[in-house]
């Protein structure tokens, strides 16, 4: 079967530090029966009446939550694409603590853990997680965190590793400054020369010229052999001028004039992309599967062998739904930033996923279905 996708691909956008939320009202599509309340004995349909086997599958385009640090001591920030898709930066306030950027999403115990709801149900949820520990030169990157409910028992699983993440190469540029230590046997450049070892003793490493300005405290750093970076570790922090301090010693030692590198500049190059998100439950072996672009990347189990259900509550799109706004609101409202595509639920668990770029869900087995293009507003 062909396919034709033409035109730009529309959606449903959550700007960068908003609150925003789409709800799917339980009682707008559910009849209480003796309207006294009780779910139990409501006349269910479709997702809120449905028990045993699914899958969810989403197509969103996530942005970039952590910003691109500040220009400090400890690190210069490189020159980076601006965008909306991007937090703001904090590089031009002496005072963090008083920017809205910073009152919305703190750097600190907010942005490098925030987890961004895509869909919400008080027996299901789909988040990206941010997967980070600092933000000077490092966009957010995204694990996906899937949490269920079964009798009463309610569990998360998470992918181990971040599954939507930055570029760390460019193209290589020649003048006659250039550094052409970082490059890779494609030509692509992705580390950049920090400085050649003048002293190591354990985790602390003295290297040639002025370091302070050029990396920063959790930043790894790298030898190379021929097309080979290898890590030696993570500053742990920045003494002086020259000397740098790993967050654990380094063996063997490095003999001076050893040449050590730090990640070229990244970018977050997903934020004009779409992803494929999908969460199959299989009811016979409680067996859980997430994929990505149609690549399972985790498969585990729920522990308990109870029958699952969606709950018979309010589900949310974006955020959780409490609807806080002002001081610390994305983190209560495990607010979404970025771009929802295509949405559904499906009655049967799903192995396989042919087309990633739209959903076109069988008819006969869908529960819920979303398409947010323009001409559907």
């Amino acid at each position: 079967m062909y396919q034709v996708l033409a035109g730009k691909k529309r959606s449903l956008v959550f700007p960068v530090m908003c609150n925003g939320f789409v709800k799917l009202d339980y009682s707008d599509n559910v009849v209480d029966t003796n309207s006294d309340g009780d779910t139990s004995n409501d006349i269910a349909y479709g997702l809120f009446d449905h028990e045993g086997s699914f899958t969810f599958e989403a197509i969103v385009t996530p942005y970039d939550i952590n910003g691109y640090g500040r220009q400090s001591a400890s690190g210069t920030i490189p020159s980076f694409t601006l965008s909306k898709k991007i937090m703001p930066s904090n590089s031009h306030q002496s005072t963090t603590a008083n920017y809205q950027s910073e009152l919305y999403l703190p750097v600190s115990g907010g942005r490098l853990t925030h987890e961004m709801r895509i869909f919400s149900n008080d027996k299901f949820s789909v988040s990206l997680l941010n997967a980070t520990s600092f933000n000077e030169n490092q966009p957010a990157e995204y694990k996906i965190k899937v949490s269920m409910d079964i009798g009463g028992s309610t569990q998360t699983f998470t992918t181990t590793s971040a599954v939507i993440t930055a570029n760390k190469s460019s193209m290589f540029k020649w003048s006659s400054t250039s550094d052409t230590e970082g490059f890779d046997s494609n030509g692509r450049r992705t580390f950049d020369l920090l400085g050649s070892t003048t002293s190591h003793s354990g985790a602390v490493i003295g290297l040639s010229g002025t370091v302070e300005n050029q990396c920063h405290a959790n930043q790894e750093l790298f030898i190379r052999d021929g097309f080979t970076f290898t890590s030696i570790g993570t500053i742990a922090s920045i003494n002086g001028t020259t000397d740098v301090t790993l967050n654990a010693s380094y063996s063997p030692t490095l003999s001076n004039g050893t040449k050590v590198f730090i990640h070229s500049r990244k970018e977050a190059s997903y934020i004009n992309n779409t992803y494929h998100i999908a969460c199959t439950y299989t009811q016979s072996s409680n067996r859980i599967n997430i994929f990505l672009n149609g690549i399972n990347v985790l498969s585990t189990k729920h522990t308990q062998s109870g029958t699952f259900s969606f709950g018979r509550t309010d589900s949310f799109i974006g955020a959780n739904g409490t609807g806080a706004t002002g001081t610390l609101s994305a983190i209560t409202n495990k607010q979404f930033m970025g771009e929802m595509h295509e949405m559904s639920i499906l009655n049967i668990p799903k192995t396989t996923f042919v087309n990633k770029e739209t959903l076109l869900p069988s008819l006969n087995n869908t529960l819920l279905y979303l398409r947010f293009e323009e001409i559907d507003l």
